[in-house]
């Protein structure tokens, strides 16, 4: 199994997005609905939720949108599954 894919099982979707705009680039709307539709909605209910999630982390200045996408906002911190070091990535 894809490490993206079990990190999306396992964890908090507050968490899979912190970890997604890690770097500068962050990750497009699109993707980011397509990585949960795959996990079967894992911990969201659908398209909605998942926007609704997104509209509140970047109310929190946890991420910002960033043309179709989000980025990494003032208030970002590091996902907890990442300081407990959960994942290896190869």
């Amino acid at each position: 199994m894809n490490i993206i894919r079990t990190i999306v099982l396992n964890e908090k979707p507050e968490e899979v997005i912190l970890f997604l705009t890690k770097n500068e680039l962050g990750i497009s709307l699109p993707q980011l609905d397509g990585l949960y539709n795959r996990a079967n909605w894992a911990h969201v209910t659908d398209s909605w939720g998942l926007l609704s999630l997104v509209k509140s982390m970047c109310n929190a200045g946890f991420i910002q949108y960033s043309g179709t996408g989000v980025v990494r906002g003032p208030n970002w911190r590091e996902p907890a599954f990442m300081l407990e070091g959960k994942y290896t990535f190869d």
